[in-house]
């Protein structure tokens, strides 16, 4: 909702406009969650070691762990996008809980990139070769049943999460009051 500045015929958002750009870095981390949670039930090798034990193997625990705090971060990053929710939390700047979400998704980036130097964890002669079962568009051979795009599509999302909550923080920042 907008109403007409006294001075002009400007439109001015008024306190209970959500801040739009901190509700789209919300939306889009529950997004992460759900590709990570398709992630999680889809991807036999994650849940296996490629077969090698039985359910369920460490690095999908370590996929379950950036579901749950996405989730949460993303629940609360919409919180605080809501005037009226944002009057009922605790006095935590906006500004922070979008730093917060930036922060969480640069590291899951950094992580998912760097997961490649634990090809040998997971039986991969190479970095090389256990990248292509990452990133490839197409089924690794000898791989149990996953879905190939899944992990370009979940690191692509939280690369867009981090821009879009940088933009948010940026924002929020900027409109904050001088204390």
């Amino acid at each position: 909702m907008a109403t007409p500045s006294p001075s002009s015929e400007r439109v001015t958002p008024t306190a209970a406009t959500p801040d739009t750009l901190a509700a789209l870095a919300g939306l889009l981390l529950l997004v992460d969650f759900v590709v990570a949670v398709v992630m999680l039930a889809t991807d036999k090798n994650l849940q296996t070691n490629f077969g090698a034990s039985s359910p369920y193997y460490v690095h999908w625990y370590g996929v379950l762990g950036i579901a749950v705090v996405t989730l949460i971060g993303g629940l609360a990053v919409l919180s605080s996008a809501s005037p009226s929710m944002a009057a009922r939390m605790p006095r935590v700047r906006p500004s922070m809980m979008l730093f917060a979400a930036l922060g969480w998704s640069v590291l899951v980036v950094l992580a998912m990139v760097g997961i490649v130097e634990s090809y040998s964890q997971v039986g991969f002669p190479s970095a090389n070769e256990f990248g292509k079962y990452l990133f490839g568009t197409s089924a690794y051979p000898g791989a149990l049943s996953y879905i190939p795009w899944l992990y370009d599509a979940m690191l692509a999302l939280f690369v867009l999460t981090a821009i879009v909550a940088a933009a948010a923080a940026w924002r929020a920042r900027k409109m904050a009051p001088a204390a």
